[in-house]
């Protein structure tokens, strides 16, 4: 997706080029219908998404699919998967895939490296949407994500007891657009291991991360960084706190026309984090209009971290000062206990 065509949709949804929308009011819904024709109209940002108005439909006859757990390959243009209940990863490496109103249950074998319930890494992977299905793995591990990589559109799911929940990565090499949409979507319930052998001090579970890339938009999501702790795992030793909720990070690229919109974010050791990385001279966000819980990790007497940025002088974040919280519909501002904090 070039950055005309995304400029496009941002008009089609009421955007302009930069994703800046109208002041939001106070109130939300806290559910909406959970019909397939009443979940077309809504709007994200407007309600808040909860177990109710996430995942899959309620009554519908899924259909078991896939049953022997093996890895699911799709490399057909156009793949349309609906209404099943469907065992394996799911590796897309085509264009055009939807994946529709499923139970997504991973597969039944701990993966040998880093992947996800649905993985979007490939470079073939082009306009996949994961829309209005249950990610829930049966079979949890460090090394399975909800839905990671690039080239997709995730809307409407309900997420939990994956490592994270939703990652957005470009492979070193490719294309500069990650041409990523997360909407309308509820994570919580990341499942933790003591054991990671990515970390010593095990999993770092975020509810979302972003690791760089162009054209990112993430919006009316409830993301909560919650854990619980997987079978013949050491509890954590930040109780049920996760890594980051909301993770902006530039690991593998630059971030641009990123924007993190009302979002209705809370819990983890960081709510909301913002690292330029050592790679880039600068970190150029959008973080707006969210509303924040006072849930986070305590890293004691107190101190806690709802937005953190990791450094004042190489961050650019618009609308930093007009993100509440959510409890009172107040500003956050700069302060130990007002929500906003640099680390220098």
């Amino acid at each position: 997706m070039k950055p005309s065509i995304e400029l496009s949709r941002r008009k089609a949804l009421g955007l302009g080029a930069a994703g800046v929308v109208g002041a939001v009011a106070a109130s939300y819904a806290v559910a909406a219908p959970a019909t397939a024709a009443s979940r077309s109209d809504l709007i994200p940002g407007t309600y808040k998404p909860t177990s109710a108005n996430t995942g899959v439909i309620t009554g519908t006859v899924l259909t078991p699919y896939n049953t022997s757990g093996a890895d699911l390959v799709i490399t057909r243009d156009g793949t349309l998967l609906e209404n099943l209940d469907i065992y394996g990863d799911i590796k897309v490496r085509a264009r055009n895939v939807v994946i529709r109103n499923c139970r997504l249950r991973g597969g039944k074998y701990i993966p040998s490296a880093n992947t996800g319930v649905v993985d979007a890494n490939s470079a073939y992977c082009y306009n996949l949407l994961v829309q209005d299905c249950t990610i829930i793995p049966d079979r949890p591990s460090y090394y399975r994500d909800g839905i990671v990589g690039h080239e997709f559109t995730a809307r409407r799911n309900r997420i939990k007891r994956s490592n994270d929940g939703i990652g957005v990565f470009n492979r070193p090499g490719g294309s500069v657009y990650a041409n990523v949409v997360i909407e309308g979507n509820y994570i919580n319930e990341l499942t933790y291991w003591s054991n990671d052998p990515a970390h010593s001090d095990g999993t770092h579970n975020d509810g979302i991360q972003v690791q760089g890339g162009e054209n990112i938009r993430i919006v009316g999501n409830t993301v909560v960084g919650s854990i619980v702790t997987g079978a013949g795992s050491a509890p954590s030793p930040r109780g049920t706190h996760g890594g980051c909720t909301i993770m902006l990070q530039q690991n593998v690229a630059k971030l641009a026309n990123v924007l993190v919109e009302r979002n209705w974010v809370d819990d983890g050791q960081t709510s909301i984090n913002i690292a330029v990385g050592s790679k880039y001279p600068d970190i150029v966000v959008t973080v707006q209009r969210n509303f924040l819980g006072r849930n986070q990790f305590d890293f004691g007497n107190g101190s806690k971290y709802p937005i953190r940025i990791i450094s004042r002088a190489k961050s650019k974040v618009t609308g930093l000062f007009i993100n509440r919280w959510e409890d009172n519909n107040v500003y956050l501002a700069e302060g130990r206990d007002l929500g906003i904090r640099y680390d220098s």
